[in-house]
């Protein structure tokens, strides 16, 4: 595995990261200058400016006119992110919460199992949740996951817990990069009671397939979230990337 040190701005962007959560937790929004942060991260002005930019970018922080920078509290969701959806929906004014459904070990099914490279025989896990916002309903998601690559996974509590720290902590797996196909829908009975819409509200359905630094594929997973309480962004650091993969398939 070739092994690449993080650069001075993307490392910043991880600290400036955390300093977010911290202030979030500690119910601010303001952050220092950027003098100060240059001075408290250890790195230029210029990284700085970098990792400022990805993240307003983001919907992250927003700058405002003589009056510094800020947490952004209109939450958005960036596509082509691979920080979990827990950290993407850090509105400090929101609470949020995630319902398990249902999980367990299932058959093998063949998109999925074909996407994960294992015989159609082989299980998988399956994870069902709900995320609630301020005690509402606003996604509908399911996971799946190699059964055997992460055994006793589904003996793991996941009220309320990151699917991706977990895989984390517990299996020593990070995804790093993911592919996202996104559509409208009308949601069906099923879908419009789970999400405590009436019939046919428009949805956002995401398939989403992640994953590993050596590219090994990690997990496949469906979102279903309401449509008219989501942004979605798409912002690729490296299109050529995504390019050279999208060529090899």
């Amino acid at each position: 595995m070739e092994y690449k040190d993080l650069s001075p701005s993307v490392l910043g962007e991880e600290q400036l990261r955390a300093i977010i959560q911290e202030k979030i937790a500690f119910g601010t929004k303001e952050l220092p200058s950027e003098r100060t942060l240059g001075i408290e991260l250890g790195i230029s002005r210029t990284s700085l400016r970098r990792s400022l930019d990805v993240l307003e970018k983001e919907g992250a922080i927003k700058k405002n006119n003589r009056e510094g920078m800020e947490i952004n509290e209109k939450q958005t969701i960036n596509l082509l992110a691979m920080n979990s959806m827990s950290e993407q929906l850090n509105n400090k004014n929101q609470q949020q919460s995630i319902q398990v459904l249902g999980s367990g070990l299932i058959a093998g099914q063949k998109e999925i199992n074909l996407f994960l490279r294992l015989s159609a025989k082989q299980k998988l896990f399956e994870l069902k949740r709900k995320r609630f916002i301020d005690g509402q309903p606003f996604m509908y998601e399911i996971s799946y996951l190699n059964a055997e690559q992460f055994s006793g996974i589904e003996v793991l509590n996941f009220e309320n817990r990151s699917l991706y720290s977990a895989l984390k902590e517990q299996f020593g797996v990070a995804p790093t990069y993911g592919r996202e196909e996104i559509r409208f829908i009308r949601a069906d009975q099923g879908q419009a009671e789970l999400l405590e819409v009436p019939l046919n509200t428009p949805l956002f359905e995401v398939t989403s397939k992640a994953f590993d630094q050596n590219d090994e594929p990690v997990e496949y997973s469906k979102q279903y979230l309401i449509g008219n309480q989501v942004t979605y962004k798409i912002n690729a650091t490296n299109i050529f990337d995504y390019l050279e993969d999208e060529e090899e398939q």
